[in-house]
C-alpha cells in the first residue's frame, strides 16, 4: 500500500473473496468430490483430475485423502493443523475449538459461506482497511459486490470445478483477458515467502533479537522457542508460527504498556 501511494494511485482493488465465492482452496475440491458422489461420471472424473494434477501439490497430509469428506464431512482438523503442538509453546494453557455455522445443507456451499461471512473475509477485510487506510488508499473488493454473490450463489456447484481446475468459471470469464500460463495454473499458490530467504537466525544479532527480553515472553515460552529456532527444516505450519512470533513480539514491543 506504501508503493501504491507513492506511484500516485488512491484506489486498490483485490482479489478478496474470489476462492471463497467460486471454490479456490483445495478442501473445496474435497468436497466438490464428496457432493459429486451421486454422479458417477463427474465424481469419477474429478477425482481422476485431482489425484493426476492437484495431490501432488498438497502439503496438508489430511487434504491428500480424495475422500477425505465422503469418509467425514464433519471433518475440520486439517483448519489447525499441528495446534495442538503449539499451544505447548504457550505460557498459559490455551485453545481455539473450530466452530462453522449452519447456512446451508450443501457441504461445499457451507464451507464457502462461513469463510464468507464467519472466518476468513471478516478478518482479511478489517486488515486490508487498515493497511489501505494508513496510505489514504481506498481498497475496493469487487468480488464482494452482492449482485455477483447473488448470482454465483445460483450456479449449480457441478460447475464450479471442472477438469481439475478450481474456480472454473471465473477461469472461463478470463479467457483472452488473464494470459495463459495464470489461466491454465491449476497450483494453488500464496504468498508466503520462506522464513529463512527473510531471517537469518544463523546470525548472532537475529538470534539475540529473538531471544531478548520481551513482552511476547509473558504469552509464549522462551525455551521452546529457542529450541524451535535451531530447526533449519521447518513444515509450513512451523515457519507460520515463527512468522507469527516474530510479528507479534514486534507488535507488542511498539504498542504494549
Amino acid at each position: 500500500m506504501e508503493s501504491v501511494s507513492a506511484h500516485g494511485y488512491r484506489i486498490a482493488v483485490s482479489g478478496t473473496g474470489a476462492d471463497e465465492l467460486l471454490t479456490g482452496y483445495y478442501y473445496h475440491y474435497l468436497a466438490y468430490l464428496a457432493e459429486m458422489r451421486d454422479d458417477p461420471e463427474v465424481y469419477a472424473a474429478a477425482r481422476q483430475a485431482w489425484m493426476e494434477h492437484l495431490r501432488p501439490s498438497v502439503r496438508n497430509p489430511h487434504l491428500k485423502d480424495p475422500d477425505l469428506f465422503l469418509d467425514n464431512p464433519n471433518f475440520r482438523d486439517y483448519v489447525f493443523l499441528e495446534a495442538g503442538k503449539f499451544s505447548q509453546y504457550l505460557t498459559s494453557g490455551w485453545g481455539e475449538p473450530f466452530e462453522e455455522r449452519a447456512f446451508t445443507s450443501s457441504l461445499l456451499r457451507n464451507i464457502m459461506m462461513n469463510e464468507m461471512f464467519h472466518e476468513g473475509i471478516p478478518v482479511i477485510l478489517h486488515e486490508d482497511d487498515l493497511n489501505a487506510m494508513r496510505f489514504s488508499i481506498e481498497n475496493r473488493s469487487p468480488f464482494l459486490d452482492r449482485a455477483l454473490f447473488e448470482f454465483c450463489y445460483r450456479i449449480p456447484n457441478r460447475h464450479l470445478i471442472r477438469d481439475g481446475y478450481t474456480k472454473a468459471v471465473l477461469r472461463d470469464a478470463m479467457r483472452g483477458i488473464v494470459t495463459e500460463p495464470v489461466l491454465f495454473n491449476r497450483r494453488k499458490v500464496g504468498f508466503n515467502a520462506p522464513i529463512f530467504s527473510l531471517l537469518d537466525v544463523g546470525d548472532r544479532a537475529v538470534r539475540d533479537y529473538l531471544l531478548d527480553q520481551s513482552p511476547i515472553f509473558d504469552h509464549v515460552r522462551r525455551d521452546k522457542v529457542e529450541n524451535f529456532i535451531e530447526k533449519r527444516n521447518m513444515s509450513e505450519k512451523e515457519s507460520a508460527f515463527l512468522f507469527s512470533f516474530l510479528n507479534s513480539k514486534m507488535f507488542l514491543e511498539e504498542f504494549a504498556v
